[in-house]
């Protein structure tokens, strides 16, 4: 839950969906993680939905061990990149966008 609304319409949108998908039976963690977590707004300064690394930290960890590969179909300014490397993780990331494809790389190449 964020404190912001992505998008107004018939109700603010105060929420961002995340999708896990996983290949075969992984192994449940130890200690699941609440389906709604809280977190602070980034600025969008890269991408209008640009994610806050803290939060997609979590999520890596424990939904993944050390060397496997963090898939981001959607990947936006690379914050998914930066957690999973961070995390010890490989990454692929996807962005339609060339302008994005660009600050992802320029924010890897960085690690900010």
């Amino acid at each position: 839950m964020k404190d912001y609304p992505s998008k107004t319409g018939f109700t603010r949108g105060h929420h961002e969906l995340a999708y896990l998908l996983a290949k075969g039976e992984p192994k449940k963690p130890v200690e699941p993680l609440r389906d709604v977590i809280q977190w602070t707004y980034t600025g969008n300064a890269l991408h209008p939905n640009q994610k806050p690394i803290s939060i997609l930290t979590p999520l890596i960890v424990r939904l993944s061990e050390p060397g496997d590969v963090v898939l981001d179909p959607f990947g936006g300014s690379g914050a998914t990149a930066l957690a999973a490397r961070m995390c010890g993780r490989q990454f692929i990331l996807i962005e339609k966008l060339w302008r994005y494809c660009e600050a992802a790389r320029d924010r890897i190449e960085r690690k900010i």
